[in-house]
Order: structure tokens, then sequence, then C-alpha cells
């Protein structure tokens, strides 16, 4: 069961790493880009397969956070509502209460995790460590729901909190520079990819800990898992 779920966040986190790489690796229009009918907004916005699959790298790289906490609710036994078990939630008893068998844990992997997590943004918690979190929740947000519109230059901007600083700023979009999504997305990547290294580490603590309290007495029987072989990843 954990295997198996640790395999598909693993398979999301590499085809998320491989979308980013073609998408600012990409400098020709791709085929399904073709005779799709678009108008010039005159802001210098950007389109194509190339500037989604990083849109899509950056939705898919976020949504495993949410992901390892449902992961981490279910292996620790915590309890937490499926609903309720988000990256930053599921460390506390409540806000500003740290759990306490994370208090009494030597589970440094663990501990780890923990602290990538004040990296992140959530409405309710105001304990942070990047001063860049709350931008990345605002564009995750509307990439998720509303309307991101990336630019290829300057993205136009709002005049004192009226829409007089640019003839074309567009009050219904999330603007964003092509530069900035990419430095963004790649940012995420990199706490993805530590965070998943810490899972790693700390179910192997975790698991080191298990067999040490269940004493001599209490049999494991050992289990032989294969790894899947590449061949065996193409769509049947």
């Amino acid at each position: 069961m954990f295997t198996g779920f640790f395999n598909q966040v693993k398979q999301e986190f590499v085809s998320a790493r491989w979308l980013y790489f073609e998408g600012v690796n990409s400098e020709d229009p791709h085929i399904s880009d073709r005779d799709v009918l678009l108008y010039n907004t005159l802001d210098y916005p950007t389109f194509g397969l190339a500037v989604e699959k990083v849109k899509i790298a950056f939705r898919m790289a976020y949504s495993l956070f949410d992901k390892i906490a449902y992961f981490l609710n279910h292996y620790l036994k915590l309890g937490i509502r499926e609903w309720q078990a988000s990256f930053k939630a599921i460390w506390y008893e409540r806000p500003g209460v740290v759990r306490k068998e994370l208090e009494a844990s030597e589970n440094w992997p663990l501990r780890g995790l923990y602290w990538l997590s004040k990296d992140l943004f959530e409405k309710g918690f105001s304990d942070l460590t990047d001063p860049d979190a709350r931008a990345l929740d605002h564009l995750r947000n509307h990439l998720e729901h509303k309307y991101v519109k990336v630019h290829s230059m300057g993205v136009p901007f709002r005049c004192n909190g009226r829409n007089t600083g640019d003839l074309f700023f567009d009050h219904f979009a999330h603007s964003v520079s092509n530069a900035d999504l990419e430095q963004r997305t790649l940012r995420l990547m990199k706490l993805v990819r530590s965070a998943l290294i810490y899972l790693s580490l700390g179910m192997h603590r975790e698991e080191q800990r298990r067999r040490k309290a269940a004493g001599s007495a209490v049999l494991i029987a050992p289990m032989r898992v294969d790894p899947w072989d590449d061949e065996w990843k193409r769509r049947w």
C-alpha cells in the first residue's frame, strides 16, 4: 500500500520535472499550437504548449505536498480527517501547537520535513521562512481556479490601486512574466525534491524504530520487492 503510493508520487515528480525541462527549452511552436485562433491583446502575452507545460509542472509539483501529508497521516496514524490533512496542518494539534508525537520524535528527516513546510504559505498558519511563500501560493491559486496571464516582456502594472498605470493592464488576470513563472516553478521543484528525500529517509528511520520497539520476540517476515522494469512503463 505505502510502497505503491510512494511509487506514484515519485512518478508524478519526475513527470513534472520533465514537463518543466521541455517547457523552458522549447524554441518552436508545437504542432498542437497551429491554427489555434488567438487575438493579440497588445500586452505581450505568451501562448503555446511550452508555457502550458511549465504551468502544469508548477501545479503538479505543488499538489505533491498535500499528497505527502495524506501519506504521512496514514503512515504515522495521526488520525486527521482526510480533508484537513494539508502539508502545513499535519504537524499541529491546532495552529501554533506542534503535535506531541513530533516534539518527542528523534526522527530527524521528519523534523526536516516539518521545517520545510514553513517554506509554504497556508491560510491560518503564520509561520513562514520563505519570503516568496505567499507569492507561490497566490500563483498556485490562480493557476488552479482563476486566470494567469504570462507575459514575454514587461508585466503591466496598476498605478495607485487603479487601472491607470498601464493602458493594457488586465484587471481580470494575475500577470506574471515568463521568466518569473519559470523561476518560481524551479524553486518549487527543488522544494518537492527535498520533501521526497526527507520522506524517504523519515520512513527508513521510522521502520528502524518500529523494529526496535517490537523486540526480538516478534518475527518480521521479509518480503522481496523487485524493481519495476522500464519496459513495463509503456502504455499497453
